[in-house]
């Protein structure tokens, strides 16, 4: 059982609300539903009620969440209690999936090229689990989207590259050239996993301002190469943030051309500030 969902389920309880929630843990409320729903799989008896608008929480979610937060926070302080001297060869950078295909040859090209005893360790996870890391001293730095409200004393960011989200759909798809958001009402989607503000909310958000019925999730993926393969063998819907992330799949798939443009977003690189940066701004100078 995922302990960062645990505490997701912790901030529901103490915070009232998966708004409040969200911004307590700095991540979106798509994340928080995404963690409670997955946390209920586990459990025959529900953890939250539905009162009107309000989600309530059951005997049984407050007797998991207190026996959960100390394990979650003792397996937490781990990193912590066990840093040792930094490895000033190894760059550990921490990276949404898409910003690792997008800037995983640039970092090698900028760290490892110069010298050949460095080494690039890259690892990827949602954006509140990567900001987290650096703050445990598990990455260098981070790149991702900026969550809402995010600040840290010491965290410093700066902003990389936007990115331009499409919608795509198998070549040959029936809806391929649909030109509105409202042509493709009732269709299914995929996505990749819970994000803070990726992919998944400009979908969203695009059909909220709208005032339309929320897309349909209908598969969720570990990764952006699993979901490719998976939209080219059905009739599944994905939005695609970044043209680097089509590999293989650029010949069977294509973007739709929508009238509405899906709303922008950032990728920042976040590095503590009490360390010097390992990273100049001429590495990422190819995808400014």
């Amino acid at each position: 059982m995922y302990l960062r969902y645990l505490q997701y389920l912790h901030a529901v309880i103490e915070q009232g609300s998966f708004a409040l929630a969200a911004k307590a843990c700095g991540v979106s409320q798509p994340a928080i539903s995404h963690g409670m729903k997955a946390l209920q799989a586990h459990f025959a008896q529900p953890l939250l009620v539905r009162e009107g608008r309000r989600h309530v929480p059951t005997d049984l979610a407050r007797a998991v969440a207190a026996q959960a937060l100390p394990l979650a926070r003792g397996v937490e302080a781990l990193p912590r209690a066990s840093v040792v001297a930094a490895d000033r060869y190894l760059l550990r950078v921490g990276l949404t999936s898409s910003a690792a295909l997008v800037c995983g040859p640039l970092l090698y090209a900028s760290w490892c090229l110069p010298n050949a005893r460095r080494s690039l360790e890259m690892a990827t996870a949602d954006e509140g689990s990567l900001l987290e890391g650096l703050l445990q001293r598990r990455f260098d730095a981070v790149i991702a989207p900026k969550p809402r409200k995010f600040a840290h004393p010491d965290v410093t960011e700066r902003p990389l590259y936007e990115l331009h989200p499409q919608v795509y759909a198998r070549k040959g798809h029936p809806l391929v050239r649909a030109q509105s958001l409202a042509q493709l009402q009732g269709a299914a989607w995929a996505c990749v996993g819970p994000s803070v503000s990726g992919p998944v909310d400009v979908l969203t958000e695009a059909h909220r301002v709208r005032r339309m019925p929320a897309p349909r999730m209908a598969a969720r993926c570990p990764d952006f190469a699993s979901m490719l393969h998976l939209m080219a063998q059905s009739d599944l819907l994905a939005v695609v943030p970044h043209p680097a992330l089509l590999g293989g799949a650029a010949a069977l798939v294509a973007p739709l051309r929508l009238a509405e443009s899906l709303p922008l977003y950032g990728m920042w690189l976040f590095e503590l500030g009490a360390r010097k940066s390992r990273l100049g701004p001429e590495v990422f100078a190819p995808v400014g």
